[in-house]
């Protein structure tokens, strides 16, 4: 690629855009090289060359869905169904509805639609289906949400046999007009399909999508609300898997309820575990693997069948071989989890594995971040306070009428032993946890009972003890996730611009394209900083920022901290172990004990305190603090 359209296209996509369409197009001149390459060879027909980019259609659907929020779905295949079927009604020749579909409207009756024609109405039913079921599935997860996809599912079948005026029940569609899904329709379905998936991937949904599946608690920590995402990838899989149900009842002319049930459901599975359901390329690889040995299954179960009942080498009579390709496709799976749990393309996407960035490293270059200030200014006379918050789980009491406030521009310490109550106070505070008593308030209003999400967006931002970053995006999609938030009109260059800008504040910027989870430790607890900051947020909650860091990296954290409170006007509550970083960076001190709180003042006071050097930091730490 030239020097000027890679230099033009950084300046308005950010590398995600770029590595999502370089990956579409790549993927799409790999099928189309495939496919001729099977055409000129005759190893294989038209007819299963094209239900192989109908599975490549539906893989890289479902692979969307479960990929990007990590639910598994069951009831994927009722979408393939409801597509099928309602595309047959505007193409069936209409000369046959009236014995197959009698009691349909005659508009339908007498429709003989190009198949293009008859996708409008298919894709929007099953938008429309989509959407309802989304409404339970956006609020489920986990075994819940597999539990009720089965029951869709089921739900599906039953209807698809007992609605007889709508699909014919258990007789079928038949006689379904095969020329309709020639190549160029095929082929045209593949490259809409790999544009919209990779579309959506890289999309401010798609990247939320991705949060939420590496961890829901920290992503509603910078403002994601998850039933929406979840909800607007349920609803975008289900179109795709509306368009391969009408692509496959086209291309082997019949629809039938049996074939949107439970074989196809799993061979749908099988193929994004197979191939790496985490990644769009591995369900592209899935869905070539499977389609190419689902054939050879079949075709080695047919050459057995003859010799059933017969000696093998004399040792042994030849049973009767059936199933074989379910036996086969779960050994496969357990093989492919035993020997590479992400499947076997992996769970990055075709672009950005090093050949090919290395071979495209114009389009795929790192523009380096416009010259610009991640400064924010914090408005005057903001507080965050708590009066008599109290959190109690049964007769246990975590905390008992803790009281405090911070302004802006404050740091205040929050100390006591472990097992004190402090992070329980932090998640009450950040609405991880919803407070038994007392009341929160922030900039004058109560929070007591906002959600985490939306404490988040109006200003209150938080890291967390245990490290919890995106361990699956890149250090800055990471800090991207909540700058999106933060700057919702931002375009997605400026969003990663102003992503690296953070990073290089909190000295990651050599690191932005660096696997989060890959990180070390103290890079991993900067990045957790950076993230909070990238909220832009009025306070700042540190849950042990400086635990497991080195002396030179403790000192720079006491830096960056002093920088945000000094420059941007950000209040702080820290809670942290390190007494000398307590005593030399707060303004003022919270010290609890058994959920209680014993004490509080400036750091001086609050140091000898006979109560605190008791319970907490000693006559010894006393002097040393």
């Amino acid at each position: 690629m030239s020097g000027g359209l890679s230099a033009s296209c950084a300046s308005v996509f950010d590398l995600r855009t770029r590595e999502s369409l370089l990956s579409a197009v790549l993927l799409f001149a790999l099928c189309l090289a495939l496919v001729l390459l099977m055409r000129t060879t005759g190893l294989i027909s038209d007819r299963l060359l094209q239900l192989g980019i109908v599975n490549i259609i539906a893989g890289l659907s479902l692979g969307l869905f479960c990929g990007g929020t990590g639910i598994l779905s069951l009831a994927h295949i009722a979408f393939f169904g409801i597509g099928g079927y309602v595309s047959a009604w505007f193409t069936l020749p209409s000369a046959l509805k009236p014995i197959l579909l009698p009691d349909m409207p005659e508009f339908i009756l007498s429709a003989e639609w190009s198949l293009w024609a008859a996708l409008v109405p298919a894709l929007a039913v099953v938008a429309a289906v989509g959407a309802l079921t989304g409404l339970v599935i956006k609020r489920l997860r986990d075994t819940a949400a597999v539990i009720a996809s089965l029951g869709f599912l089921i739900i599906a079948y039953l209807l698809f046999i007992g609605l007889k005026p709508l699909t014919n029940g258990k007789q079928s569609l038949y006689g379904i007009p095969l020329d309709l899904a020639g190549w160029p329709v095929v082929v045209s379905a593949l490259a809409a399909t790999l544009l919209f998936c990779f579309a959506v991937k890289s999309s401010r949904t798609g990247r939320e999508a991705e949060a939420l599946r590496d961890d829901e608690a920290a992503a509603r920590s910078v403002g994601i609300a998850p039933d929406p995402v979840v909800f607007r990838m349920w609803v975008a899989s289900s179109v795709g898997m509306g368009l391969a149900g009408a692509l496959f009842v086209h291309t082997i002319g019949v629809a039938s309820p049996n074939t949107f049930y439970l074989d196809k459901t799993f061979a749908l599975i099988v193929l994004i575990i197979v191939g790496g359901y985490r990644s769009l390329t591995g369900c592209v690889v899935g869905a070539v693997l499977i389609s190419g040995a689902e054939e050879i299954f079949r075709k080695t179960e047919e050459a057995l069948g003859p010799l059933a009942g017969q000696e093998i080498f004399g040792l042994f009579e030849m049973p009767r071989v059936f199933g074989l390709t379910a036996l086969c496709f779960s050994v496969m799976i357990l093989v492919v989890l035993y020997w590479r749990p992400d499947g076997v393309a992996g769970y990055r996407e075709l672009a950005t594995l090093t050949p090919i960035r290395r071979l495209f490293s114009g389009w795929l270059q790192v523009s380096p971040a416009e010259s610009q200030s991640v400064a924010y200014d914090v408005a005057d006379g903001v507080e965050l306070s708590a009066s008599g918050l109290r959190k109690q789980y049964g007769a246990f009491t975590a905390l008992d009428g803790v009281d405090l406030r911070v302004g802006r521009g404050e740091i205040l310490g929050l100390i006591g032993p472990n097992g004190a109550g402090k992070s329980t106070f932090i998640n009450v505070m950040t609405g991880s946890l919803f407070a038994s008593g007392g009341a929160l308030r922030l900039c004058g209003e109560d929070a007591t009972l906002w959600s985490a999400e939306r404490l988040a967006r109006e200003g209150l931002a938080r890291t967390f003890q245990n490290i919890r970053v995106f361990e699956s995006l890149t250090a800055a999609e990471n800090v991207q996730v909540a700058v999106g938030i933060a700057h919702p009109a931002l375009s997605r260059r400026e969003v990663e611009a102003r992503a690296i800008a953070w990073l290089a504040e909190l000295d990651l910027g050599d690191k932005s394209l660096e696997l989060a989870g890959s990180l070390a430790y103290g890079d991993q607890r900067r990045l957790e900083i950076a993230r909070a900051l990238a909220l832009e947020p009025q306070f700042l909650l540190l849950d042990e920022p400086a635990a497991g860091m080195n002396p030179q990296e403790t000192e720079r954290l006491k830096q960056v901290l002093r920088d945000v409170v000094s420059r941007l006007g950000c209040g702080v509550i820290l809670v942290e172990h390190d007494m000398p970083m307590v005593m030399s960076l707060c303004d003022g001190l919270v010290v609890l004990n058994k959920g209680e709180q014993i004490a509080q003042g400036d750091t001086a006071s609050v140091r000898h305190d006979p109560k605190v050097i008791e319970a907490y930091i000693g006559e010894e730490g006393a002097a040393l603090a």
